[in-house]
């Protein structure tokens, strides 16, 4: 179905602008990755400025405080421990600072001798409150940690200060409670940014006060990653997982010496503050689809119109053309472009056609009528060739009679009438029977020749190293007293017809022992081998050889490139190695040297063979 589809005009056209709006779309993506960093870098940096402001308002109010308290301390009804003076003037300052939820102070003892508002009937002890006990250990100002007062009933920031008598002793101490409440509504009125949550902390990263939601998230230490950030530097920037368990960016600083412990953190949602950047991403991607849909849209219809209307048009032609009308054109109108050109060239190509269907008429009836020569020549060919074969078969057998006739004569007047011949007269007998076998040992060549162009085969597989030593053991019989030595080397398996194959060895074995007479030793190799799609056998000797111009005779009938005086034969035997080789569709050649031997190789298909007359 896929390969379908792309196969039409069409679905290229389609592709093509897909592949024209890809960069378009990267630079979509590109844009919004860039301007998603940019967008992150910048909320960071408010976020940083935010920090620093609001560290400044606390600053302000911690320093506001501190100064307070330290003026409450040097007064005579503090320092005298004058319960209703210092009720009195509690009470005044709490009235004009809605800041604070409580102004009170307390004896050495920790009990609360003056409040503001006043506390209940029975006795209140601070002694075991953080402020408390830092303000006589330090006999400084401390900020302590928000908690539920005991007086005013309500949460605050408690900030503390020692009262010290005119020789340094400590008095007691005083406190003032920061208003949760109070100061959340000042945050809110900040330029916070909107979502944006604000904690104030202490050097081990808990949180003294937390702006939304101070009760649910005072108190709670602040993520280990940002703690470890803002013990390492004065201020900064990071990402974290805040305390509601979302991802937020954080921007944080130090308050000023002498308050340098407590630190100011704004965080703000990192969906926040992508949101900008992620609508502008939807609007520019739905932009993108629309104008995509335009555009394929216009590439669809638009391909049909200016490319597959003409293209089927000329399929329309082309399929009458294939249908046999060879007269059909395009023209010669044709439309502008590389379509028009197509068409040109389409009616060009007619043309030729038409031109060389033309001709191939003509050429067939030419072959036709030398066909039908050629088949009157086959079948007189054949005709010629079985009364060849039929004459070849009754001349030799006609021709045994009276040869066996001259042989038994001749054996008859040297065994009955030896005395009464000469030395001349049995010589020239002596001849006539050893011609007879010769004509009667052509004879069967001759037979055998024939035989082994008609026959049919009977191909199978075997091993050429066992024929090769069961031939050589039969032909060595004949050879008593000889010094033979016959290396058969590993070669391939063989397919062919047996009985063919082990006259081919028959015959080349023969040959390099008869050629081989005059050595001692006499040294005959076989070999074998691999080639591509056939095996390669040869037969080599230390015999006389022969010399490579008169090589194309030796495989012709009656061709003899050695005297009979010297090695007697028919010279019909390498013929018929040729004839059952070329059967079998294989090769056969001879490579020697005079007085240094000769090789003689055929070839067999590794497969069935092809059998072929010859």
């Amino acid at each position: 179905m896929p390969r379908i589809f792309l196969s039409s005009l069409r679905s290229r056209a389609i592709i093509l602008v897909l592949l024209a709006l890809l960069p378009l779309l990267a630079l979509t993506f590109y844009s919004y990755l860039h301007h998603r960093a940019q967008a992150v870098k910048e909320m960071q940096r408010d976020e940083l400025v935010a920090a620093r402001n609001l560290a400044a308002v606390q600053e302000v109010l911690i320093r506001n405080t501190r100064q307070l308290l330290v003026s409450l301390s040097q007064l005579p009804q503090v320092k005298g421990r004058d319960r209703e003076g210092c009720a009195a003037l509690f009470a005044g300052l709490l009235k004009q600072s809605p800041q604070y939820t409580i102004i009170a102070a307390a004896d050495c003892e920790g009990r609360v001798f003056a409040s503001a508002p006043a506390g209940p009937a029975g006795p209140v002890n601070v002694a075991d409150r953080v402020w408390f006990q830092k303000a006589l250990e330090s006999r400084s100002f401390f900020v302590g940690e928000p908690l539920l007062g005991r007086i005013s009933r309500k949460y605050s920031l408690n900030m503390s200060y020692p009262i010290l008598d005119n020789e340094g002793r400590i008095q007691g101490a005083l406190v003032a409670g920061v208003d949760l409440t109070w100061l959340g509504d000042l945050l809110a009125k900040s330029d916070l940014p909107a979502g944006a949550a604000l904690a104030l902390t202490d050097a081990s990263g808990k949180a003294l006060f937390r702006y939304p939601e101070p009760l649910k998230y005072t108190g709670r230490m602040l993520p280990e990653i940002l703690v470890q950030a803002m013990a390492a530097q004065t201020e900064g920037v990071l990402e974290v997982v805040g305390l509601p368990g979302d991802l937020r960016l954080v921007g944080f600083t130090r308050l000023a010496p002498p308050w340098q412990d407590l630190r100011v953190a704004v965080a703000l949602p990192k969906v926040q503050a992508l949101a900008q950047v992620n609508r502008e991403l939807r609007a520019n991607l739905f932009w993108l689809g629309l104008v995509s849909l335009v555009a394929l849209s216009a590439a669809w219809y638009g391909a049909g119109l200016f490319v597959v209307r003409p293209v089927k048009e000329l399929r329309g032609v082309t399929e009458k053309l294939a249908a046999g009308d060879l007269t059909v054109r395009t023209g010669p109108q044709y439309p502008a472009g590389e379509l028009g050109l197509l068409g040109q060239a389409f009616d060009g190509m007619a043309d030729a056609i038409q031109e060389r269907d033309a001709r191939l008429k003509e050429g067939a009836a030419e072959l036709g009528r030398r066909v039908r020569e050629l088949n009157e020549r086959t079948a007189q060919l054949e005709a010629a060739v079985k009364e060849l074969e039929s004459f070849s078969y009754t001349v030799s057998h006609d021709l045994r009679a009276p040869l066996r006739g001259i042989a038994g004569f001749s054996r008859i007047l040297l065994e009955d009438y030896r005395d009464r011949l000469d030395e001349e007269g049995k010589r020239h007998l002596g001849i006539i029977i050893k011609q007879t076998q010769k004509m009667g040992n052509l004879i069967d060549d001759l037979l055998v020749f024939s035989r082994y162009g008609r026959r049919e085969m009977h191909p199978k597989e075997f091993k050429m190293e066992d024929l090769a030593r069961a031939v050589f053991n039969d032909l060595q019989e004949h050879e008593p007293g000889r010094n033979l030595q016959l290396e058969v080397k590993p070669m391939p398996t063989a397919r062919g017809d047996l009985d063919m194959i082990r006259r081919v060895l028959v015959n080349l074995l023969a040959n390099a022992l008869k050629f081989t007479r005059e050595r001692e030793p006499a040294v005959i190799e076989v070999s074998g081998r691999s080639e591509g799609h056939e095996n390669v056998y040869c037969v080599q000797d230390n015999g006389v050889g022969f010399e490579m111009e008169f090589v194309d005779k030796l495989f012709g009938v009656f061709q003899r490139l050695h005297p009979e005086e010297e090695f007697e034969g028919t010279g019909v035997g390498l013929a018929i190695v040729h004839r059952i080789i070329t059967r079998h569709g294989g090769r056969v050649w001879a490579e020697g040297r005079v007085g240094e031997g000769a090789r003689f190789c055929f070839t067999l298909p590794k497969d069935d063979p092809a059998t072929t007359d010859g």
